[in-house]
């Protein structure tokens, strides 16, 4: 069964993450593939402090998709080539952040990605960055809010109340 899937830690789920996912949400087999601990914790520690809980993650994310895989980030994924990681799938579309990479040594970026889905058969789509207030929408914009006090702007970014 063909799928569309993307790839990401999803980090509050905010407004930028939302838009992704609904246009995710608009091809048939919906696959979120997201990760039980943040990636940064294996590539860079130390991970940043998370907005919301993975319990509260991953039940926002099952409202826009068939399918959560939840996964270990580990040292070994993290060596994964993106090929392998995407040939686990049988894949029509792949739907990822502008500005997204993945796979041994980050060398699933845009360039290789459509490389790869022109010669698969696989619509991809880099999904744009959502600007809010002149600048983008991402989890490091609400933790800075949240750390500035700025609740109110941060409630804005994530599109709900904390």
């Amino acid at each position: 069964m063909k799928t569309a899937l993307t790839i990401g830690f999803f980090d509050g789920v905010h407004l930028g993450h939302q838009a992704l996912l609904k246009r995710l949400r608009s091809f048939p087999h919906a696959t979120i593939l997201t990760f039980s601990n943040h990636p940064q914790s294996i590539i860079r520690p130390p991970a940043p402090e998370l907005l919301i809980p993975y319990e509260t993650r991953v039940e926002l994310l099952r409202e826009f998709a068939d399918q959560v895989i939840v996964l270990p980030f580990t040292d070994e994924f993290a060596a994964t080539r993106y090929e392998e990681l995407l040939d686990q799938f049988d894949l029509s579309h792949i739907i990822l952040g502008e500005g997204s990479v993945f796979g041994k040594n980050r060398e699933g970026n845009e360039e290789n990605v459509r490389k790869y889905g022109a010669q698969n058969g696989i619509t991809v789509e880099y999904f744009p960055k959502i600007v809010f207030e002149g600048e983008p929408i991402s989890s490091s914009r609400i933790r800075k809010a949240l750390a500035d006090g700025k609740t109110t702007l941060a409630e804005q970014l994530l599109g709900r109340q904390l």
